[in-house]
C-alpha cells in the first residue's frame, strides 16, 4: 500500500508537493509502527510490570501509553527491584493491589495508604522522581535500617536515556538539552498547551 501511494505521488507535475507528501506518509507509518510496538510491549509484559506501570500512572499523572511511550518502563522496575529487593517490591505492589479496581478508589486511597505510610512512601516518592528526573535518591536512613540496604541504593542518574526521557520534559513543554533536538527557530514557538495526559506546561 505504500508503495502504491508513492508511484501515485510520483506523477504529480510539482516535485515539492511529491517529497512533502512522501515525507508525510512515511512518517505516519512510522509512528504507526511504534504505537504498534508500544501496545505488544503492555501485552506480553510480566504481572509485576503492568502493575508498576499502573502505579506510576497514579504517581507520574501520566497514562501507561505515555509511560510505555518513553521505552523506560522495564528499565525502572528492574531498576527499584535491584535496590529494594524482590520482597520490598513485592511489598510495595501488594499494598497498591489493595487500594481496589477502580482508578477513582486508587486515586481516593493512595495518598494515605501509599504516600503516607512509612514503609512505602518513600519508595513511592523516589518513583516519581525516576519518572520525572531519571534519577534515584538514596532512601532515608531510617528506611534502610528497618527495610534492609542494598550497594545499589546510593544518589545516581539511571542512565543517559533516562535523562532524555524524563517527564519533566514534556511537563514543562521543553526538550533535554543536548537532546531531542526541535529544529531551527523551534525557540520563537509557544510551547504545547498541554499533554495528552493533561499536564500543562
Amino acid at each position: 500500500m505504500l508503495c502504491k501511494t508513492l508511484v501515485y505521488l510520483s506523477r504529480l507535475s510539482d516535485i515539492n508537493a511529491f517529497f512533502i507528501f512522501a515525507f508525510l506518509l512515511l512518517e505516519a507509518f512510522i509512528v504507526t509502527k511504534a504505537q504498534d510496538s508500544t501496545l505488544k510491549n503492555i501485552a506480553t509484559c510480566s504481572d509485576g510490570v503492568k502493575l508498576f506501570v499502573e502505579l506510576s500512572n497514579l504517581l507520574s499523572g501520566f497514562d501507561t501509553v505515555e509511560l510505555w511511550g518513553t521505552g523506560m518502563v522495564e528499565a525502572y522496575y528492574d531498576e527499584v527491584n535491584l535496590i529494594i529487593g524482590e520482597r520490598e517490591m513485592g511489598k510495595l505492589l501488594g499494598a497498591f493491589t489493595e487500594l481496589g479496581n477502580s482508578p477513582q478508589e486508587r486515586e481516593g486511597k493512595i495518598e494515605e495508604k501509599i504516600l503516607n505510610n512509612d514503609r512505602y512512601g518513600p519508595v513511592a516518592r523516589n518513583i516519581i522522581r525516576l519518572w520525572y528526573l531519571g534519577a534515584w535518591q538514596q532512601l532515608p536512613r531510617e528506611w534502610r535500617n528497618t527495610y534492609g540496604a542494598t550497594s545499589f541504593d546510593t544518589d545516581h542518574i539511571v542512565s543517559a536515556k533516562s535523562y532524555q526521557e524524563s517527564l519533566v520534559w514534556i511537563a514543562g513543554g521543553a526538550h533535554p538539552m543536548g537532546a531531542k533536538q526541535q529544529g531551527f527557530g523551534a525557540w520563537a514557538k509557544k510551547p504545547e498547551a498541554e499533554t495528552s495526559s493533561g499536564a500543562k506546561p
